[in-house]
């Protein structure tokens, strides 16, 4: 029942968002705004989001330093198409889903796993606000233009510091949280009885989830970990630019790939909102900001915006199975071969 009730909200959410999007727009409106549309670069785009992908694949196998369980590059990669596919119909549940299903695989412990996503969910966190303080300071330097993206006064200084006393109570809070759950966690579970034996059992999985966040400890090769990140970004900021290309902005509005990295930390914070596969707030987002930061009607704006999730929804549609079946043939070959 819960979870029904999640996802009738997330649908609920898409659907105000899709709402917002299109009212004022009729769609042969965006049909006639992508007719001229270069479809040549649909493939460049399709092999930078397979290479994006692929690449967080190896980022989270430096995660793993168990010898004996370290997953093959096919299954953290089928791993990641997975979780995508799942979060095209459950927003967020692809983060559990993917761990799991590397997990069952490798015989590890799912939250030791769910452990390593947040951990990654985090360091994406972290270079995403460094971005966007780029983007703020050398990007876009109207203090008017951020207010009217993001709804913040970024020229009062006390939005700064706002912002470092609420990140630092939360890091705060998170790790004094944290301390506090495990000592009561590990003075119930020294007891007897079924409840000290439940709590025993949290204790085991909270230790191994946090295996998983520290995993970060054991990181054998920073410069490689950092370099994957930065490629990941790379890859999504030219699957944003890719499309500037097909639309012809970059000749018509002058755009550029500095501009492609304004519009993918837009889309960013479109995406994490909790619609399926960010259907809604990626279209509302992106028009929205092509049409405040350089005056692109809303109608090619919107074209934009639907071309370019559609191209996404349908290569993770087309690939995420693909790589499920190959994955699966492959893991049968290695117990046939008792590897």
């Amino acid at each position: 029942m819960k979870n029904t009730i999640k996802i009738l909200v997330s649908v609920a959410i898409a659907a105000l968002f899709l709402w917002l999007s299109f009212r004022n727009v009729a769609f042969d409106e965006i049909l006639e705004a992508s007719k001229n549309m270069s479809w040549g670069w649909v493939f460049p785009f399709a092999i930078t989001l397979i290479f994006a992908h692929f690449i967080r694949a190896e980022r989270w196998r430096m995660l793993f330093h168990d010898e004996d369980k370290i997953p093959h590059r096919s299954t953290l990669f089928s791993g990641v198409m997975f979780g995508y596919l799942t979060n095209i119909a459950l927003p967020r549940v692809g983060e559990v889903a993917r761990p799991v299903y590397v997990a069952k695989i490798i015989g590890e412990s799912n939250s030791k796993l769910i452990g390593t996503i947040v951990l990654e969910r985090i360091i994406d966190v972290v270079s995403m606000l460094t971005i966007m303080v780029f983007v703020g300071v050398f990007l876009i330097s109207d203090p008017e233009i951020l207010h009217n993206l993001f709804g913040i006064d970024f020229s009062d200084p006390a939005v700064y510091k706002t912002f470092l006393i609420w990140g630092a109570a939360a890091t705060i809070g998170f790790i004094l949280g944290s301390w506090i759950l495990y000592r009561m966690v590990k003075t119930l579970s020294s007891g007897e009885g079924r409840v000290a034996g439940f709590i025993e059992k949290i204790r085991i999985t909270a230790k191994s989830f946090f295996e998983g966040v520290m995993s970060i400890r054991k990181l054998k090769n920073w410069p490689l970990f950092v370099l994957y990140t930065a490629l990941i970004w790379a890859a999504y900021v030219l699957m944003m630019y890719f499309p500037l290309w097909m639309f012809d902005l970059h000749t018509i509005y002058d755009l550029s790939i500095a501009d492609a990295v304004v519009l993918t930390m837009v889309s960013a914070v479109g995406i994490s909102i909790p619609t399926p596969g960010g259907t809604g707030s990626y279209h509302l987002f992106i028009t929205y900001s092509l049409f405040v930061l350089y005056a692109i009607p809303e109608v090619t704006g919107l074209a934009f915006a639907t071309i370019t999730h559609a191209a996404t929804i349908l290569m993770v549609l087309i690939i995420s199975p693909i790589m499920l079946a190959v994955e699966k043939y492959l893991s049968l070959k290695r117990e046939a071969q008792g590897k």
